[in-house]
């Protein structure tokens, strides 16, 4: 901790940067607590510069003193993150890393997935309340980084912008990913495509046995799938790790068991040569230890017949399993030839009516072909008319055009005639006596003669009136007979057009009637189909397996009111898939039944290599009892050997103390001679 905080202080004033107490005053904090909390290093709501960042990557990428830090809330830039991300790189004794509420985004998510990709020490990453799925191209470096790291088991991805193509990168990258146990990607924005691309992972990916998908808009058969996806990834991550645990424990108590053998013989030899009564006492040591040993492996024996009990209770279920889904298979078959049933009266009605429909059309369309007839031939009498018209207007312009040439004319001949009046006087000048008379008479008579000219031309100006009159009055009449005649014609089409509204409401309702039966017969298909449905959820609750295609037919059950021109091709669509889906279950119940065939010879391999070592031991138990047979026979030919020296001394001393009487007892007589 001390070598922390002085190499700390030393690359700072190295850099020439202000040190901050804030990490000085925690460093100080994490020495004085105790137990775990002096491996927890806790910078978090910190306001930690780029600088100090920096400072501290270095630091942390020799640093062997802290198990967990935490820099959760700080708002670190992109070259603090960077900083930090190189530290733990290269750093080989952290556990766990806290970076929550940090709005990481952009290069830094691309430095973090480098960093993932190198580094080996790290179990658990919390990423919450950031952005990393902000941009793709970040993200799928990320990505690439986790599937990547080899040690990463926990990972929290909540609220970071996550979205369906960001999930699918992820969901690429995890199919290659062998280590990752917990994943967190709640309130994100992975949807349907994100969802299904997590499916497709966890059909690859067998580790991941926790995953958290909460406020993600992917449907709910999908998020079912997704659980039981991962749930049979938890039973068989708990099968495999108990597995190992039996193995290690069985490995490390036959070492044990084989060290504990080897030195209880040494001592025993060591105890045989020394005294007879270790010997002994060895000897009922060893047959106590034997005991054990044979309990222990009688235990053993029961768990690895618990085992096989569970195998076959597995198999069982998998026959049962089966059995539901033939059951299942044999109702779609029977529901499918109800709905091609259903469909086949359904498309014949659809027929009829469209025959009936196309009949009522070609009547209303003959009846307006005749009415429109009618219109034109009363147009036609229009037209007639309004060309009558036109003729008697263009005779009144040539009447009109007539009078006033010969208006022209009479004045032309005024003026003519005046013109030859005065030619007659300038004439006449000279003989005015003479022809005064005939003048007289001249000029009366042309008097006479233009009025006479006059008075016809009157007459003809008022018969030309008369008839001009007599013309506008038939025009008049003629107009008054076509107005009746449109007025009429008009009454007639206005008539007309009420009966055929009428007709045509008349058909609307009777198709209104037919549309209102067809409903009521959609009602009751779509009663009957939720009575299907409501059976297929009850199968569903019976096999969990297949839910994901039962919930779909649902599905398509509760729309076939909806689209019936195209229920057809969608069920043989769903039916396929079904199928599909139904070989890749097959395909996972084999990939389990050779899993567990796999794990049944692993069984009878480990049952094989305990029975190598029972044979192994009581080989061994039978070669030290004849050798404690042979020790046995030879302490007693040795108690023999030391019974007959002692037999053989107590002889000797006897004849000694027999000699050393006999001599005692013959010095007192030897002493008076003397």
């Amino acid at each position: 901790m001390e070598e922390f905080r002085q190499t700390y202080v030393h690359l700072c004033k190295d850099h020439h940067l202000e040190i901050q107490d804030c990490v000085i005053d925690k460093l100080k904090c994490a020495e004085k607590t105790p137990g775990k909390g002096k491996t927890i290093l806790d910078l978090s709501t910190m306001g930690l510069s780029p600088q100090t960042c920096s400072v501290l990557g270095k630091v942390l990428a020799t640093d062997r003193n802290f198990l967990e830090y935490k820099f959760a809330d700080c708002m670190l830039s992109e070259d603090a993150v960077k900083g930090l991300a190189q530290g733990f790189t290269h750093n080989t004794y952290c556990r766990k890393l806290d970076l929550k509420g940090n709005n990481i985004r952009g290069t830094s998510v691309e430095t973090l997935g480098k960093m993932l990709r190198h580094n080996n020490s790290l179990y658990s990453l919390c990423l919450e309340w950031n952005a990393l799925g902000m941009l793709d191209n970040s993200f799928a470096v990320f990505s690439d980084g986790v599937g990547s790291n080899t040690c990463l088991k926990a990972l929290d991805l909540r609220n970071n912008q996550i979205n369906h193509d960001g999930a699918a990168e992820l969901a690429a990258s995890l199919k290659r990913n062998t280590t990752l146990r917990a994943l967190d990607l709640r309130w994100n924005n992975i949807g349907l495509i994100g969802g299904r691309a997590i499916l497709e992972m966890l059909r690859s990916n067998k580790t991941l046995s926790r995953l958290e998908l909460a406020g993600n808009n992917i449907p709910s058969d999908i998020l079912k799938a997704i659980e039981t996806s991962v749930s049979n990834n938890a039973d068989r991550q708990l099968i495999v790790d108990d597995f190992q645990k039996r193995t290690t424990t069985l490995s490390k108590h036959v070492q044990h068991l084989d060290k504990e053998k080897s030195l209880q013989l040494n001592e025993l030899m060591n105890t045989i040569d020394k005294q007879e009564n270790i010997m002994k006492s060895t000897k009922r040591v060893s047959a106590h230890q034997v005991g054990n040993l044979q309990n222990a492996l009688e235990d053993r024996k029961k768990s690895f017949n618990a085992l096989a009990a569970k195998l076959a209770m597995t198999e069982s279920e998998l026959t049962l399993a089966e059995q539901k889904n033939h059951d299942c298979n044999s109702i779609i078959n029977r529901l499918k030839q109800d709905m091609s049933e259903m469909t086949a009266s359904h498309h014949a009605d659809l027929r009829h009516e469209k025959e009936d429909r196309a009949n009522e059309e070609m009547k209303l369309l003959k009846e307006l072909s005749e009415s429109n007839d009618r219109n034109i031939q009363l147009q036609t009498k229009v037209e007639d008319l309004d060309r009558k018209l036109k003729q008697n207007q263009e005779q009144l312009y040539e009447y009109k055009e007539q009078i006033t040439h010969l208006q022209a004319e009479l004045t032309m001949k005024g003026s003519h005639y005046d013109e030859r009046i005065q030619q007659e006087k300038t004439r006449q000048k000279d003989a005015l006596h003479d022809l005064e008379t005939y003048k007289q008479k001249e000029i009366n008579r042309i008097r006479q003669e233009a009025d006479d000219t006059e008075k016809t031309l009157r007459d003809r100006l008022q018969k030309m009136e008369t008839h001009r009159l007599e013309l506008e009055e038939e025009i008049s009449r003629l107009k008054a007979t076509n107005m009746n005649d449109k007025m009429m014609n008009e009454e007639q089409l206005i008539s007309s057009k009420q009966r055929i509204k009428a007709e045509e409401e008349q058909r609307h309702m009777q198709l209104e009637e037919k549309i209102r039966v067809l409903q009521i017969s959609k009602d009751e298909l779509q009663t009957h189909c939720t009575q299907q449905a409501a059976l297929v959820s009850e199968l569903q609750r019976k096999n969990s397996n297949l839910q994901l295609e039962h919930e779909t037919y649902k599905r398509q059950l509760e729309e076939l009111g909806q689209d019936l021109a195209e229920k057809s091709s969608i069920t043989m669509s769903e039916v396929s898939k079904v199928r599909h889906e139904q070989k890749e279950m097959e395909m996972k119940l084999d990939s389990e039944r050779k899993i567990q065939a796999e794990l049944r010879e692993k069984l009878s391999h480990t049952d094989q290599q305990l029975s190598e070592q029972l044979l192994k031991y009581r080989t061994m138990i039978e070669e030290k009892d004849r050798e404690l047979v042979i020790l046995s026979e030879k302490l007693r030919s040795r108690d023999l050997e030391i019974t007959r020296a002692r037999e053989e001394e107590s002889q000797r001393a006897h004849l000694l103390q027999s000699a050393i009487m006999n001599y005692v007892s013959k010095t007192p007589f030897s002493s008076p001679s003397k």
